[in-house]
């Protein structure tokens, strides 16, 4: 079995033991062609260089610690599997965290639906806006965990990780214009939580 302990470190849900701190750059190229050739130990090291960015986004999609070590794992096993075809024309971050947020979304969509009244599910992609839902005197945090999934990941992806528009469109495998448009309604609706003020209900 492959070795996925980078990305199922226990403690914090977003952070293992030896993530890196993420920034815009992508993996020496040397050993991204050493883990396409098969090295293990090579590959291990492209995970750990992404590592933080992965976990962050399965925890968003998913918001469970198991679930998110099983995608983990899951995730991990896809992305070795196909790094033989992977053609280099998005990068490999790029490229890894499109694997980590479809097999989330999957786990998703897989997993039964017996959620308790109130506690509705966030996470399916077609699922309606909560965000639209906030109350007045919601704090920041109470504000972010309100928001749909599909916001979540907006701002995840581009207000903490630093991607372009593009990169982060291609992440989730929408149009950048439908990207910004979830980046500007989700800071909309924490804007209007931070002042206390709940948005009218667009329709």
């Amino acid at each position: 079995m492959i070795a996925t302990a980078t990305l199922t470190a226990k403690g914090s849900p977003l952070r293992g033991t030896n993530a890196r701190a993420v920034d815009a750059s992508e993996v020496d190229p040397a050993v991204l062609a050493a883990a396409r050739r098969g090295d293990r130990a090579a590959f291990v090291e492209l995970l750990r260089f992404y590592e933080r960015r992965i976990r962050h986004i399965a925890w968003q999609v998913l918001g469970d610690q198991q679930a998110m070590e099983d995608v983990l794992q899951e995730a991990a096993l896809r992305a070795f599997r196909g790094l033989s075809s992977f053609r280099g024309d998005s990068g490999a971050g790029t490229w890894l965290c499109r694997i980590a947020y479809t097999t989330s979304v999957d786990h998703v969509r897989r997993r039964p639906r017996e959620v308790a009244a109130g506690d509705e599910e966030l996470w399916e992609a077609a699922s309606p806006d909560p965000g639209d839902s906030i109350v007045a005197r919601m704090t920041l945090d109470e504000a972010f965990e309100a928001l749909s999934g599909e916001q979540r990941i907006a701002l995840l992806l581009v207000d903490r990780e630093g991607l372009d528009y593009n990169t982060a469109a291609e992440v989730v495998g929408i149009a950048p214009g439908t990207l910004a448009s979830r980046l500007f309604r989700a800071r909309q609706l924490l804007r209007a939580a931070l002042e206390n003020d709940q948005p009218e209900v667009q329709r």
